[in-house]
């Protein structure tokens, strides 16, 4: 597959090499120098995105931000790889989320994106999500005490307190770790749409509070750049934990089906202790 991908990316020939690139577990990424340009070429042995069983969504989704500025550009596309441009930058660290200059560019862009006129594809409903790997997750499941049932029960409650059906649906990336965020001269760049949809665009700051707590102290700095302004501590720690809980159920179906790595194992044992604290922070009212 390897050997057809590369023949789509321009100039190349056989005499060129390629690079591997770190990260992903199922995904294989490659930087590509040809005289046309650089390139980065990723293989899918299969589809493993959040919410989508093909990669139209996600060639959709990116295409739009691409047009924008906010992604990088499609070379070529389907169900097996993607090849677009290499983006040139630094990808940002965790005490980039700790900073609250760079906080603001990347809620600012977040506004960017949100802001884009959103497809009738990719319309995720994350209950409907939850559900099902709730009931995947069950059925594998010989503990008597597995709570993710229970946390089921409550789910449809945090997204009715996250104010999600009041707002307007909005392009998601909703994977924004810091190995998807290029600091490319003044702009954010944001790569990996894998997990790409449209829904509500607090979740977008809930995915950056999940994964980076060191953010969490310039929560209200983040919404208001991403023109939330509006949202109320209590809706964001409901959605906050929606997020979480959507992680925990992913990583817990995704080791039924796949072996998990020692950091996988790790994050799924960490949202598993956090869940019921952030919980109560809703459910309190606290932020």
């Amino acid at each position: 597959m390897l050997a057809e991908a590369l023949a789509h990316v321009p100039g190349y020939s056989p005499a060129i090499e390629t690079s591997e690139l770190s990260g992903g577990s199922v995904n294989r990424s490659y930087e590509v120098s040809t005289p046309a340009g650089r390139f980065v070429l990723r293989l899918s042995r299969g589809p493993d995105a959040w919410l989508t069983a093909d990669r139209s969504v996600e060639r959709e989704l990116h295409r739009i931000a691409s047009d924008a500025g906010i992604a990088p550009r499609i070379v070529h596309a389907n169900d097996r790889w993607l090849i677009t441009d290499y983006v040139a930058g630094r990808l940002w660290l965790e005490p980039d989320f700790a900073n609250p200059e760079r906080l603001a560019g990347l809620g600012d862009t977040l506004r960017r994106l949100h802001q884009l006129p959103a497809p009738a594809c990719g319309r995720f409903d994350l209950l409907e999500a939850l559900k099902g790997y709730s009931e995947r997750v069950g059925a594998q499941s010989r503990n008597p005490a597995d709570n993710a049932a229970e946390y089921l029960g409550t789910a449809a409650a945090a997204w009715r307190i996250s104010g999600a059906a009041e707002r307007p649906l909005a392009i998601l990336h909703h994977d924004l770790h810091g190995s998807n965020i290029i600091e490319s001269g003044r702009a954010l760049v944001l790569i990996d749409w894998e997990c790409a949809a449209v829904s509500d665009p607090l979740l977008d700051i809930a995915c950056i509070l999940s994964y980076h707590e060191s953010a969490r102290p310039h929560a209200s700095l983040l919404l208001q750049h991403s023109g939330l302004e509006e949202v109320t501590p209590r809706q964001l720690a409901a959605s906050v934990w929606l997020f979480d809980l959507h992680t925990y159920l992913w990583y817990r179906e995704r080791r039924m089906r796949l072996s998990p790595t020692g950091a996988e194992l790790e994050a799924e044992h960490r949202l598993s202790l956090r869940l019921p604290g952030t919980l109560e922070d809703w459910r309190s009212g606290a932020s």
